[in-house]
């Protein structure tokens, strides 16, 4: 008799499940769609830009420091203001903070579109990276708040599969309307599609309260963070550009370690912080934002040299270079969303720790590139990096955003998560800037390319992939030591590890 009334409690709960879950299909899944096609915007964007950079600065003729600013504008900024995007997005609400990052990038776009000299270029990418710190902790916190504990995972899974996914489309189709119209276009490409995903978005949005709206936003420490960021990516570019020992270089980082010092101190005293770092003191909060970081680092800042590569040295066009990223975009595009799927099933850590290996032997197995290395053979390689991109990343996103407290953090929660990876990527073209600039100053890009400065960047550039390599090898030993689950019955507690008990209760 008990068993029977067991299985009749299952079989009610089972059906309580299913109801919640197709009231979820219809406006939540809506949700998630709106929002996948605005991040998806964006990623494109940001990716297809670098297959572009060789056509931008022949077009208006300038070095590789200042091409390298045309990715870091926008990245930097990204960085510098995510932090304050998911404190709005607590505060004012994730719907309204949403709406008004992507009318910041669509103008952005537009004045991108337009620009006809560097300065103006640089300017307007900044404007879209404000647009986009706006839109990434808020398009999170929307999905986290969308779904109940049990789908959230699934719906997270979904979100960073279609933004892997984005990662990979963006060199071919970059590729291809900068040999086709040319590379203004694929900012001003961007106006349109904005324009139609924000009108989307905005019908299928929920009206989210102003959750905090009395309280004062912490813009001292807003304005420590970010100065932090810049000093910090400032020093690492004028290392590259001058020496590490240099005065203005040890300024820089001086100053930088101060502000992160004034930061912790300001937010650990005021009432309403800018981030709770209570948050940090989980470690898989901590850790998985680490991973975000170090991979973001290694595998984005692999789009901007290697399309460097293939153009200038071994002469591809801009469409050409998109077809032999393919490996790389396919395996990303079927395998990212299947892995949003898994940690459910076998474990955010497993996937996590796999995948960082994976990502280090493509790698280094691509370091071994030289003048005659066969196309054939790298877009092997690119095919293993890109499994070891999309296994890593989906449950990376996943864990980060499963340790925030439901009513109250999960826009700060993807706030620190986002510029994570906006600081990973920022710093991997620094350090693969500063390798390439260690093999001499005819490793850096000039109008005039000849067979010496092939050798120069081809030494640097196998050089940079393989010290990424290894930064992804100890990634994995890294995650593989802090994000182990901890160990209940005999079994792993997987993807959840760190809630409160009532929580996994319920």
């Amino acid at each position: 008799m008990k068993n029977v009334n067991r299985k009749s409690m299952q079989h009610k709960t089972d059906s309580s499940e299913l109801v919640s879950l197709n009231r979820e299909s219809w406006s939540a899944w809506a949700v998630v769609g709106g929002l996948s096609l605005v991040t998806m915007l964006l990623l494109l964007d940001d990716t297809a830009v670098s297959v572009a950079l060789p056509s931008i600065q022949r077009q208006l003729g300038f070095g590789l420091g200042t091409l390298e600013w045309v990715v870091n504008a926008y990245t930097l900024t990204i960085a510098v203001f995510t932090l304050l995007g998911g404190h709005l997005a607590d505060r004012r609400g994730a719907s309204r903070i949403f709406l008004l990052g992507v009318a910041i990038f669509v103008v952005g776009s537009l004045v991108a579109g337009l620009a006809s000299n560097v300065a103006i270029l640089v300017a307007s990418r900044a404007i879209q990276g404000f647009g986009a710190a706006l839109v990434g902790p808020s398009s999170l916190s929307l999905i986290a708040t969308a779904f109940s504990d049990r789908r959230r995972g699934v719906a997270l899974g979904v979100w960073a599969g279609v933004s892997a996914s984005a990662l990979g489309l963006g060199p071919l189709i970059g590729a291809y309307i900068t040999d086709t119209l040319g590379w203004n276009w694929i900012f001003l490409l961007n106006v349109p599609l904005g324009a139609v995903a924000w009108l989307i978005a905005r019908a299928v949005l929920p009206r989210s309260p102003r959750k905090k709206a009395a309280h004062r936003i912490d813009l001292l420490g807003a304005s420590l963070s970010g100065l932090g960021l810049v000093s910090l990516l400032l020093a690492l570019s004028q290392a590259n550009m001058s020496a590490w020992t240099a005065p203005a270089v040890i300024a820089l980082f001086g100053l930088s370690a101060l502000s992160f010092g004034l930061f912790v101190f300001h937010e650990r005293r005021v009432s309403n912080p800018l981030v709770d770092l209570a948050l940090f003191r989980n470690r898989f909060f901590t850790g998985a934002n680490i991973v975000a970081l170090l991979s973001t680092a290694v595998m984005c800042s692999l789009f901007f040299f290697l399309a460097l590569y293939l153009q200038t040295v071994v002469g591809l066009s801009a469409l050409e270079s998109g077809v032999a990223l393919l490996p790389l975009t396919l395996t990303i595009i079927f395998v990212a969303p299947l892995a949003g799927r898994l940690p459910d099933r076998i474990g955010a850590y497993t996937l996590i720790v796999g995948g960082m290996v994976v990502l280090a032997g493509g790698l280094l197995g691509m370091s071994r590139l030289d003048s005659g290395t066969n196309i054939a053979s790298l877009m092997a390689w690119l095919a293993i990096t890109g499994l070891g991109i999309a296994l890593a990343r989906t449950p990376t996103t996943t864990m980060a955003l499963s340790t925030a407290d439901e009513s109250d953090s999960h826009g700060i929660a993807a706030g620190v998560y986002n510029t994570s990876q906006a600081t990973g990527l920022a710093l991997g073209i620094s350090i693969m800037s500063i390798i390439l600039t260690a093999f001499g100053p005819q490793a850096a890009f000039s109008r005039e390319f000849s067979a010496a400065h092939h050798a120069a960047f081809i030494s640097g550039f196998s050089t940079a992939l393989a010290v990424n390599g290894v930064i992804a090898l100890l990634a994995a030993v890294f995650a593989a030591i802090v994000l182990r689950p901890q160990k209940a019955n005999g079994s792993e507690r997987r993807l959840r590890p760190t809630l409160p008990d009532s929580r996994r209760e319920q």
